[in-house]
């Protein structure tokens, strides 16, 4: 018997001298799952996140605790009304196991002032960073540490700009040493201590590029008394000594990423970084030799899982049609010249065969192929209507506050009812989703019988009248039963809100103590967190539109024009809800295109087990994802995207589009930059390109591997796929739902 105080609201068991009994078949229930965990089983307990190994001491530890805390909340915090519709699987109350704890899902860090000014750990200050190398382990480090204050993901909005400050460091303290060494061995000075201190306050002073213009060259001239051609291989040699450290120091922080455990030791840091709009020579190189490790793999060629990457796309910035153009007529010799690049001092920064518009069109290209390889990056899309600010300038050197970055599994968070729009030191509080096929399934056997009654009554003159009749009352009453829930899943958002609010802001030490969700470093220790975090989002998300769309119409809305209306009418219908909740209560609701993990089994379990196997919503072992069209249609991958496209505007809390690609992708990268073109021009907000990413672990052999490969005739196969916005390198490790999900997926054939 296990002694659980906190059924006695409920009155669930009886009084004895041992404390409250549970009730017999929750103690079944519980004792099962223990069971479960005990002994390693591969279930859809143990594989609720496929990036959390459970068969590990601290993962087992981790999992009891996150059982027993689902009871709990359900008992304790959760309202009845609540509680029995997410019970029933009306709706799912997200990350219940951590809803005691008060926490927050994630977060999006501004890095600058941690990086200029230090910042504070548990056991001490760590001071102001001073190579690139020590930029990419403090960024890991605080991936690390914060990670255990939230439950959800972390990711650094602008990478590319916060860590181009460490690029310039390590290029003077690289030029310093060439130069010192050039002048003690060519010249004959004395290198004293005062000389050296001179030298790296002179260099501090006036070099501020690692791309020196003839004005800074004729400083360094005049200084060291060093002829300009000695000078400028000086500064070659300065670049290059730069560029080896920049790449082991991304080679390091992706090693890192891929390596730290954290929560308790069982799950790698849940990380995502955006970048692409930094047009210095530092942010660029930071992209470029972050890439070029990317590409490499870690060890032993293995594809990094973490952190996921996002390209941030901008007309003009590094995109234009003349450069598409450009690039496409050869592509080949268009990314051999963007690899060919040499620094030239004195004249144009980079010796190159084809000239772009657009500063950044090379990293475009660069990350096409990186993805084409790795599935990293991502591509997020700033000119979309609702990624725009309008605050945003080319030519200003901190614009990154005014773009939009998502973490990399979909989660949007850049309107702000409580203070300035932007993504920066910012995050989602909660999200709670809402069942579409269940309300679709309840919708049609309703609706089916008042039809009937109605054919009785013989109100119908035909077949027509009749079908157009049942399509109105099927819709009227869906949207109604979805906009109910939608009303409840907003007011337990808001309940949640209210007891998340009631944290202290000690609980989050290390989030307060940096400042790193803004207002929180303003607050004294015992205060509560209320006004701090209600800059974060709230989210209502929905599942298994597609199934939902089955049910209804015996369509889904990738064929059915009628299915396709009724969905984005009732998704956008929601959003209005969402906008009167915002009124409201003052904070930043708003629709998630939810990524379904373990929810996508989980209320499938539920509807077959109430309804029965209903030919495409019930007789598979999942729901489709949100708004996206059915895994297992058969359509074009510029079809599926121009139909989805249209959902992401509505879906402001976050979404994500992607298409499976056939083939291995790396041999036509031609392909990933039309596909990145056309997600750009039918405005989506966020998306990303699959296709399979297998490697032989005997040999190492990198190809598209069936049953064994094809030099070795191993068995032991890597198969890296997208789970929902993140990776995972070994499908057995995801749960049944979406395994089934994933052998499902039907390739989108170029049309």
């Amino acid at each position: 018997m296990i002694a659980c105080k906190f059924y006695r609201d409920r009155k669930l068991g009886t009084e004895n001298e041992g404390g409250i009994e549970m009730q017999p078949q929750l103690t079944e229930n519980l004792k099962n799952i223990i069971a479960g965990i005990v002994n390693v089983e591969s279930n859809d307990t143990c594989n609720e996140n496929a990036n959390m190994s459970s068969m590990t001491p601290a993962g087992q530890m981790m999992k009891f605790a996150s059982e027993v805390s689902k009871i709990y909340a359900l008992e304790n915090l959760v309202s009845q009304r609540f509680k029995e519709a997410h019970e029933k699987g009306f709706i799912h109350i997200h990350d219940l196991d951590f809803y005691s704890s008060k926490t927050t899902t994630c977060l999006q860090y501004d890095l600058a002032d941690m990086f200029e000014k230090g910042f504070y750990t548990k056991h001490g200050y760590i001071r102001e960073a001073q190579s690139i190398s020590t930029y990419a382990t403090l960024a890991t480090i605080i991936f690390q540490t914060n990670q255990n204050e939230q439950h959800g993901g972390q990711a650094i909005p602008a990478f590319d700009f916060y860590m181009a400050k460490g690029v310039l460091k390590s290029f003077r303290r690289h030029l310093k040493r060439r130069i010192l060494s050039f002048a003690e061995i060519r010249n004959g000075v004395e290198i004293t201590k005062e000389f050296e201190n001179n030298a790296k306050e002179f260099l501090l002073k006036n070099i501020s590029s690692i791309k020196c213009n003839e004005n800074e060259i004729k400083l360094l001239e005049e200084y060291f008394k060093i002829n300009k051609n000695d000078l400028i291989k000086l500064l070659v040699e300065a670049y290059e000594d730069t560029k080896n450290e920049t790449y082991q120091a991304m080679e390091g922080f992706l090693h890192n990423l891929n390596t730290m455990h954290s929560r308790g030791g069982n799950q790698v840091v849940f990380s995502s970084i955006n970048y692409g709009t930094d047009t210095s020579e530092e942010g660029r190189m930071v992209i470029r030799e972050l890439l070029k490790a990317t590409s490499s793999g870690l060890g032993k060629n293995e594809t990094p899982i973490f952190p996921i990457q996002i390209f941030k796309v901008k007309e003009g910035l590094n995109y234009t049609e003349n450069d598409y153009n450009l690039a496409q007529s050869d592509f080949d010799e268009a990314l051999k010249s963007v690899k060919n690049q040499k620094i030239s001092y004195g004249n144009d920064l980079e010796d190159k065969k084809i000239k772009f518009e657009a500063p950044n069109f090379d990293l475009l290209l660069l990350s096409c192929e990186t993805s084409s390889r790795r599935l990293f990056p991502n591509f997020v899309f700033l000119d979309s209507e609702f990624n725009k600010h309008e605050k945003w300038r080319m030519d200003d050197p901190k614009k990154y506050k005014y773009e939009i970055a998502t973490m990399g599994c979909r989660t949007r968070v850049f309107e702000n009812i409580n203070g300035e729009k932007s993504s920066l030191g910012r995050g989602n509080l909660s999200f709670t989703s809402i069942n579409f096929p269940r309300v679709a399934i309840l919708t049609r056997k309703n609706v089916e019988n008042e039809i009937a009654e109605m054919e009785k009554a013989k109100n119908f003159a035909n077949e027509e009248e009749k079908n157009n009749k049942k399509i109105e009352l099927l819709t009227k009453e869906f949207q109604e039963r979805v906009l109910e829930l939608t009303y409840l899943a907003g007011e337990q958002l808001y309940e949640r809100y209210n007891f998340q609010k009631t944290a202290l802001a000690k609980q989050f030490p290390f989030m307060r103590s940096n400042n790193l969700w803004k207002g929180l470093g303003l607050k004294d220790g015992n205060e509560e967190v209320a006004e701090a975090i209600n800059s974060g989002s709230l989210s209502i998300g929905f599942v298994g539109g597609a199934n939902a769309m089955y049910a209804l119409f015996d369509a889904e809305h990738g064929t059915s024009e009628i299915a396709y209306k009724v969905l984005y009418d009732t998704i956008e219908k929601m959003g209005t809800v969402a906008d009167e909740f915002k009124d409201k209560y003052h904070l930043n609701y708003s629709i998630l295109a939810t990524p379904a993990e373990s929810l996508a089994g989980r209320f499938l379990r539920i509807d077959k087990n109430d309804f029965g196997v209903i030919k495409n919503v019930t007789d598979r072992d999942y729901y489709v994802n949100s708004f996206h069209i059915d895994v297992k249609k058969e359509i074009s991958l510029f079809d599926k995207i121009r139909k989805e496209a249209p959902f992401h505007k509505l879906t402001k809390g976050g979404h994500i589009t992607y298409v499976e690609l056939d083939g291995e992708a790396r041999k036509n990268m031609g392909v990933m930059l039309k596909i990145v073109k056309v997600m750009k021009d039918t405005r989506i907000g966020y998306g990303s390109i699959n296709h399979p990413v297998d490697r032989c672990r005997d040999c190492g052999t990198e190809a598209i591997i069936y049953d064994e490969c094809p030099i070795c005739k191993s068995h032991n196969i890597s198969r890296i796929r997208r789970i929902t916005g993140y990776l995972t390198g070994d499908l057995d490790s995801w749960n049944s739902a979406k395994q089934a999900e994933e052998h499902d997926r039907v390739k989108h054939g170029v049309k």
